[in-house]
């Protein structure tokens, strides 16, 4: 499935919020509140901020684009991975390090690039688990971005809340109808904090998460494959191997090929 369904899901339970206002109360229009806006989303990230380090900050905002990027496809990389081992095999360090320039990502480069420099399996497999788990505390601090942002949104829409019920209770020179419409509007305060918390924030960090155990899938796959090539192990023992990492699907299209 496809992460650009976040951003579908998202679309959709705004306008299925909107759909109860206007079956609720016959409009929507309390629903655009710029001040409920800017104290929910305004607040939110700057307390977010405040309470993060500034690393921590642009390491949410650089993982950010890996909600919708798409999940590597696993069969390739393991035919990648196959490849570089026979050229390991039959050409030695010379043919390893060729493939391993046209890696498919840093993540790999970097794995192959241990292969490349003559260590034994079980120091490559160290370093390698070392490399990757550094990219996911790097995920994780992004995940725990969100999740903050999740937690201060409805306690910024009742702040906003807050603000418009003191801003109409002190007219007192307001008439009822006109008191009762800034009181309506003063809890969408509320609303749009629990609407952005659950439907924006929380999402974003599940989305993260998600993509986090890709790479979690993904990096395993790497670091086995990096091993069984190091060992030595024939390409159709090492292909089985490989294969008992991959889906079910993909793993019978390994196996077949």
């Amino acid at each position: 499935m496809s992460r650009l369904t976040t951003f579908l899901a998202l679309g959709i339970g705004i306008l299925l919020v909107a759909a109860v206002a206007a079956l609720a109360t016959g409009t929507i229009a309390f629903l655009w509140n710029p001040e409920a806006l800017a104290i929910v989303f305004g607040g939110s990230i700057l307390a977010t901020v405040e309470s993060s380090s500034p690393q921590q900050v642009l390491t949410a905002l650089r993982w950010t684009g890996a909600i919708v990027k798409p999940r590597a496809d696993e069969l390739v990389l393991a035919e990648w991975w196959l490849q570089l081992a026979l050229r390991w095999r039959h050409e030695g360090i010379s043919g390893l390090k060729v493939a391993a320039s046209s890696a498919p990502s840093d993540t790999v480069a970097a794995i192959a690039e241990l292969c490349a420099d003559g260590l034994d399996a079980a120091s490559i497999v160290a370093l390698a688990e070392e490399l990757v788990q550094t990219r996911h505390r790097s995920i994780e601090q992004a995940i725990a971005f969100y999740r903050r942002l999740a937690g201060y949104a409805p306690t910024m829409g009742i702040i906003g809340t807050v603000i418009g019920l003191a801003a109409a209770l002190g007219s007192t020179a307001a008439d009822p109808a006109h008191l009762l419409q800034r009181i309506g509007f003063a809890f969408s305060a509320t609303l749009w904090g629990l609407v952005t918390a659950n439907f924006l924030w929380l999402p974003l960090a599940q989305r993260l998460q998600v993509a986090l155990d890709d790479e979690r899938a993904l990096d395993r796959l790497h670091i086995q494959a990096a091993r069984y090539a190091a060992e030595g192990i024939t390409p159709l023992l090492m292909r089985y191997r490989l294969a008992m990492l991959l889906p079910q699907e993909r793993r019978n299209q390994l196996l077949r090929q």
